[in-house]
């Protein structure tokens, strides 16, 4: 676990809303467009929502959305879903490897079914004031 900002959080993930703006930009170049494109805008707008909630209700409050969120992602199994549920799914791994915690750890909580409460007390997160 890291101990991490509001600031700081806010910077990183604005970098990464950043960098899934080129990935859409250079979605059209891929091999699969429409899927790339979908990708890219599914972070940038998960992204979004994270630098909301950390500005207006804190560090906390944005890991409890983003791991219920996780939680209740829908796998993706209609094709046309796959590249949405994939973005939105790597900005959530993302997002808590700011942590320091991997994504394979949240793989194992969302396979277990395990709630935040749960998850938390094994991977505490704290913000710097």
């Amino acid at each position: 676990m890291i101990e991490v900002s509001r600031d700081d959080l806010v910077r990183a993930l604005k970098r990464f809303k950043g960098l899934a703006k080129q990935d859409l930009l250079a979605s059209e170049l891929t091999a699969d467009p429409a899927y790339w494109r979908t990708h890219a805008e599914s972070r940038r707008t998960e992204y979004k929502k994270l630098i909301d909630l950390v500005e207006t209700s804190g560090i906390e409050k944005a890991c409890v959305y983003a791991f219920k969120t996780y939680q209740d992602l829908n796998t993706g199994e209609n094709e046309e879903d796959f590249g949405e549920y994939k973005g939105r799914e790597q900005a959530i791994e993302l997002f808590f490897h700011i942590f320091g915690i991997d994504p394979e750890k949240l793989r194992i909580a969302r396979k277990k079914r395990k709630n935040y409460e749960e998850f938390s007390c094994q991977y505490p997160i704290k913000e710097i004031v």
